[in-house]
């Protein structure tokens, strides 16, 4: 785990092998803010690996997306057998019922995996956005079956699926170190950017 960079002040490349990256050891010159942000950065996401889960959902969320999308794809055509609270229904049902939600919960999959693949911070918003998708709609079919203990059964179907989902997102160590790192690697990213715009203008 290593990073090399060229002082700015005397020209000399120097490999960074932890943070922080302050000071040129052949100058002593500070190193500018933007080239320590994108150094350290890298050192912390190197040291970081992708944790496993998010690595499995993130080959297993597309597979999982497409059915769902492909479900609803084929609903008004009533090409796959569809039920709703264990009942048959016809497929134009399931879509009154479902569908907004099935297409919601399989785009917040599809984006999650994109940006678990790109590694991307905002990965995790969109796995929130997926169970809470699930939570919406096991509510919304809860309630139009059996009004508010359909609801309520829905609630505790699923309320500590989100819990666990809530807590290896945004409480796991490695998985909140792993979440920082990119944080740090976007936020260098957009100084790098900035600074290139601000040279060009």
């Amino acid at each position: 785990m290593s990073v090399s960079l060229i002082c700015p002040s005397c020209g000399t490349p120097t490999t960074f092998y932890r943070v922080p990256v302050f000071l040129c050891p052949q100058c002593q010159a500070a190193l500018p803010e933007s080239l320590r942000q994108s150094a350290e950065a890298t050192l912390t996401r190197e040291k970081v690996g992708r944790p496993l889960l998010l690595t499995i959902g993130m080959y297993v969320a597309p597979a999982f997306s497409g059915l769902f999308l492909l479900l609803v794809i084929l609903a008004p055509f009533n090409a796959a057998t569809y039920t709703v609270n264990g009942e048959r229904v016809t497929g134009m049902e399931f879509l009154r019922s479902g569908g907004l939600i099935f297409g919601l919960g399989s785009a917040a999959a599809l984006a999650a995996a994109y940006a678990i693949w790109r590694e991307r911070s905002w990965s995790r918003w969109a796995m929130v956005g997926f169970w809470v998708a699930q939570l919406a709609g096991g509510i919304g079919v809860g309630w139009a079956d059996s009004g508010l203990s359909g609801a309520a059964r829905a609630v505790a179907s699923l309320l500590l699926v989100v819990i666990v989902a809530w807590w290896y997102l945004f409480e796991k160590e490695n998985v909140v170190e792993y979440y920082r790192a990119l944080e740090k690697l976007e936020a260098a990213e957009a100084a790098r950017r900035g600074r290139t715009m601000s040279d060009g203008a």
